[in-house]
């Protein structure tokens, strides 16, 4: 796993008191106050209003561009509105440490304008489209997330590719099953491009077990681009390293035992959770379970 985080961009954008806010925080809030700001419409009687705001593809066609990021910032309150916010900050809190505050809001954008454009591609072919709500940006945070972490556990021990890929196939079911098909091909779409987006960016580990890749004839493989250093965090080690003359604290425990270094590290997991890693605490773990795989190998021939 090779992943670049830019200096300050994996700290909070400011504080309040001592409470850290990040760009996640305030996409929540901003979720939260423009679901109340529904209500109190709603309940005023001037619901009409929310027309203006939701995307509608003949009125995009009719220059009211607002529509194609106005729309997912419309929803009415319910229990599952407070659980996908659950969810929204839970996993999008680690993806954005993973990417640094910039590329987390260039992804969750992307996300949010990635539904227009294809809906508006069925409109044109004259079939006219609505839409609202953020269901399918929020469960694409997710499937970021799980790009990033396959192997993490959640319910009954299972491996969070396999809890994504259910949800997955069970929402495409609903949508199916309420004549939704555009709605389905948003969902997939906004996953492909939230885990692409993580492959470029450097989170290498196989989705679904495997690695697949795909190679032509005088083509070399690509190399991560959805990152800002070339290299990510093994080229920066390096040149810090070039700075001091010596290898870091974490570099030099994984050379010397990667064993100790995995047990080290796996038990801040445990008592801390996963996002009390820092970035290059990530890297060391990554290099000491290569470091063991690489040694049970040697030792089975």
């Amino acid at each position: 796993m090779s992943v670049s985080i830019l200096p300050g961009e994996n700290e909070p954008l400011f504080y309040l008191g001592e409470f850290p806010v990040r760009l996640i925080t305030l996409l929540v809030a901003l979720h939260s106050a423009a679901m109340i700001t529904t209500s109190l419409l709603l309940a005023s009687g001037h619901g009409a209003l929310l027309d203006l705001l939701i995307y509608s593809s003949t009125a995009v066609a009719h220059g009211q561009i607002w529509r194609i990021a106005t729309y997912a910032f419309v929803a009415s309150p319910s229990v599952w509105f407070l659980l996908e916010m659950v969810m929204l900050y839970y996993f999008g809190r680690e993806v954005e440490s993973g990417l640094g505050w910039k590329r987390f809001g260039i992804l969750y954008a992307g996300l949010i304008l990635l539904a227009p454009l294809l809906l508006q591609a069925f409109g044109y072919g004259g079939i006219p489209q609505t839409f609202a709500g953020a269901q399918e940006v929020n469960f694409a945070v997710f499937a970021a997330f799980v790009a990033m972490h396959p192997g993490a556990r959640f319910f009954f021990g299972l491996a969070a590719r396999w809890v994504f890929l259910g949800l997955l196939a069970i929402s495409s079911l609903q949508r199916l099953a309420d004549h939704q098909p555009p709605q389905v091909l948003v969902l997939i779409s906004s996953c492909i491009l939230a885990v692409v987006l993580m492959r470029r960016a450097g989170f290498e580990e196989p989705l679904i077990g495997y690695g697949f890749q795909w190679s032509l004839p005088g083509l070399k493989s690509p190399k991560p681009r959805f990152s800002a250093m070339p290299g990510g965090l093994r080229a920066s080690a390096g040149r810090n390293r070039g700075l001091t003359g010596e290898p870091s604290p974490e570099e030099r425990a994984t050379r010397l035992d990667p064993e100790l270094e995995m047990d080290r590290l796996l038990e801040k997991i445990s008592r801390k959770g996963l996002k009390s890693l820092s970035a290059i605490e990530r890297s060391s773990l990554e290099k000491a379970r290569q470091a063991i795989l690489q040694r049970g190998g040697r030792g089975s021939k």
